[in-house]
C-alpha cells in the first residue's frame, strides 16, 4: 500500500453514502498478473469507495509471483462481496475479462487493471448519469497518470484531443479508431452489462483488448441510434506508470496493432490504417527496434501493401528494407515484382489512353 497514503490527500471529500438497494450493483472486473506489489492498493481503493453496492471479481492469470495468494487473503477479509479465482492456464486479459464477466452479478461493469487505483467517490459521480438516462449505455471519464517511483501525478490519461473525440458521434469515433491509434481507456468507463454482452465482450484474439472493445462498442452504438455514450472530464482512476507495463514491450505493441488492422479495419481502409497505425509506429523516434527487427516489420508491411495492390508503397518499403539489410532476398524479390507491376499498370494506363484517343478520332 505504498501509494495509498500519498494519494489520499488528492482525493476529494466524500458525500454521505446511499443505501445500496437504491443503486444498481457495480461489478469491478480485474484480470491480475504478476502484480503482487500493486494488487493490495488496487483492492483497497475499491474498499474505500462510498458507493456501497459493489462487488469485486478478480481473476489471476496464473501469475509467477504471489498475486493470487494476496487476492485470496484480501477476499477473506473484504468488506464487500469479492471473488478471487485463478485461470487454468495463462490466457491473457481479454479471456480473463470475459470469464470475470460471466461470474459477475452486477448490472454495471468496470473493466479495471490490477496495478491501478480508483479515485475517491468515483461511482457516485458516474452512476447518477446512467440512472438519469437509460439510453446512455456507457460513460467515459478521465484519469491521472501516477509515477510509481515518486507518487506524483504526471499527466492525464485522456488528452484534450481524446476528450474532444469522445464528444463526437459514435459513427465518427468508430471511423477514427479503425484508422488511427486513439487511446481510449476502458478503465475510465462505466458500462452497462447489457452493452458488454451485446457486443460479444472482449475479443480473445486481441492483445489490445481495450482498443478492440471500443471498436465493437462504437460500431454497435453507430448502428443503434436509440442508445448513446457520454463522456465527462472527471478523473476517476489513477493509472500507475511503472517499467513492467505491457505498452513498454515494443514487439507486443506492434503485434497488437497488426491484429487491429487485420481484423477490424474494413478492407477499403486497410492501406490507410496500416500507414497511420503501424508505419507511423515504426517511424517514431522512440521506437527502439533493432535494424533486423525493423526490417522484418517493414517486410511484413510491404507484403501487406502488395496484397492490397499498393505496389508503389510496397516498392518504397522494399527500398527501406534493403537500406537496412542489403542481403534481404525476399525484399529484393518483392521489389522486382512491385517494379514489374508498376510498369505493367503504367503500360495498361497508356494503352487505355491511346485507345480512347483513337476512338475519339474515329468519331470526328
Amino acid at each position: 500500500m505504498i501509494l495509498t497514503n500519498t494519494i489520499k490527500n488528492i482525493f476529494r471529500s466524500r458525500p454521505a453514502a446511499h443505501a445500496p438497494n437504491h443503486r444498481p450493483k457495480i461489478s469491478i472486473l480485474i484480470p491480475a498478473y504478476n502484480h503482487e506489489r500493486f494488487i493490495e492498493d488496487t483492492i483497497t481503493s475499491i474498499w474505500e469507495q462510498e458507493y456501497e453496492n459493489l462487488e469485486i471479481v478478480a481473476i489471476d492469470d496464473v501469475s509467477s509471483d504471489g498475486t493470487f495468494q494476496i487476492l485470496e487473503s484480501l477476499s477473506s477479509q473484504s468488506p464487500i462481496p469479492m471473488v478471487a479465482s485463478i485461470n487454468d492456464s495463462n490466457r491473457g486479459p481479454a479471456y480473463t475479462f470475459n470469464r470475470a464477466a460471466s461470474m459477475a452479478s452486477g448490472e454495471l461493469f468496470v473493466l479495471f487493471s490490477s496495478d491501478d487505483m480508483l479515485a475517491s467517490n468515483r461511482f457516485e459521480r458516474q452512476v447518477s448519469i446512467l440512472t438519469r438516462d437509460l439510453s446512455v449505455q456507457i460513460l467515459y471519464g478521465n484519469g491521472y497518470g501516477l509515477d510509481n517511483e515518486s507518487g506524483r501525478i504526471v499527466c492525464a490519461t485522456h488528452t484534450p484531443e481524446t476528450i474532444e473525440l469522445l464528444q463526437k458521434s459514435p459513427a465518427d469515433i468508430y471511423d477514427q479508431i479503425i484508422k488511427h491509434q486513439r487511446t481510449i481507456f476502458m478503465h475510465t468507463a462505466l458500462i452497462r452489462r447489457s452493452l458488454f454482452e451485446a457486443v460479444g465482450g472482449c475479443d480473445e484474439a486481441m492483445l489490445a483488448e481495450d482498443w478492440s472493445l471500443n471498436i465493437r462498442i462504437f460500431n454497435y452504438l453507430a448502428n443503434h441510434p436509440e442508445y448513446k455514450h457520454v463522456v465527462s472530464n472527471d478523473h476517476v482512476f489513477y493509472y500507475r506508470l511503472h517499467p513492467d507495463q505491457n505498452f513498454r514491450n515494443e514487439e507486443r505493441q506492434i503485434e497488437s496493432k497488426w491484429r487491429i488492422v487485420e481484423r477490424y479495419t474494413p478492407e477499403p481502409f486497410k492501406f490507410e490504417a496500416s500507414n497511420n497505425i503501424i508505419l507511423s509506429h515504426l517511424n517514431r523516434e522512440w521506437c527502439i527496434l533493432s535494424d533486423n527487427d525493423r526490417a522484418r516489420q517493414l517486410l511484413r508491411l510491404a507484403r501487406f501493401h502488395a496484397s492490397l495492390n499498393q505496389w508503389s508503397s510496397a516498392l518504397s518499403l522494399c527500398h527501406d528494407i534493403i537500406s537496412l539489410d542489403a542481403g534481404n532476398e525476399e525484399a529484393c524479390q518483392l521489389s522486382r515484382i512491385a517494379h514489374a507491376e508498376i510498369l505493367n499498370a503504367n503500360m495498361n494506363a497508356n494503352n487505355a489512353v491511346a485507345a480512347e484517343n483513337i476512338s475519339s478520332c474515329n468519331h470526328v
